[in-house]
Formats: C-alpha cells, structure tokens, sequence
C-alpha cells in the first residue's frame, strides 16, 4: 500500500515527528513525550482500521470537499487537531481520532 493508502496515519506520525523534536530541544517536556507516543499509537491503530466504514466515511467526505475545492480548511483543521493531541485533545483510540476527524469534515460542510 502507498502512503497515500495511510494519509492519515502519515498526518499523525508528523505531529509525533514535530512532538519528538520538542522533546529533543527541551528533553524535560514530557508533555511533548506522552503526546509523541499517543500520536504514534494512533497512527497504528488508524492503519489496523484501513478498509473499515469509518474511514471509508471519512475519505469520502474528503473526495467531496477535494472535488468542491473546499479541501484546505479541512487540512488545517485536521493539523490543528493532531497539534493539540496529547495536550487538550485525547481521542481513546484510532476509532475515537476518526470519529472527530469526521465531526471537523462536518464543521467544514457547515461553513460552506
């Protein structure tokens, strides 16, 4: 499978990414640690899920919003979203992180 096959996972293993190098510049923010773990476990738990009606759902509402070019505030949302797992957002697990992924796809449709 292609990245493209994990966007999503791929979306959260760069915000662990950004977490991790936190860590490398100040290594007593564990904030930055257990975030960087959770945003790991999620995008493990998000790829066990490839093929599910959940993130069919998700995808699909993308489709749209990509085909209406309405597609960027999405990606910003989503992005602002994983920034603040591990630190005000704490989704339970991948099928928790997609369930919001679709309530922000819904605020998206909401505002066009």
């Amino acid at each position: 499978m292609s990245e493209d096959d994990h966007a999503e996972a791929a979306e959260l293993e760069r915000a662990a990414a950004w977490r991790l190098r936190q860590v490398d510049e100040n290594p007593d923010d564990m904030i930055s640690a257990e975030a960087a773990r959770q945003l790991q476990t999620l995008a493990e738990q998000v790829r066990a899920l490839e093929g599910g009606k959940l993130l069919h759902e998700f995808r699909c509402i993308c489709n749209w919003l990509g085909e209406s070019g309405d597609v960027d505030e999405l990606v910003q949302l989503v992005r602002d979203y994983n920034g603040r797992i591990g630190v005000g957002e704490h989704p339970a697990d991948g099928e928790a992180y997609l369930r919001a992924l679709v309530g922000l796809a819904q605020k998206t449709f909401g505002s066009m």
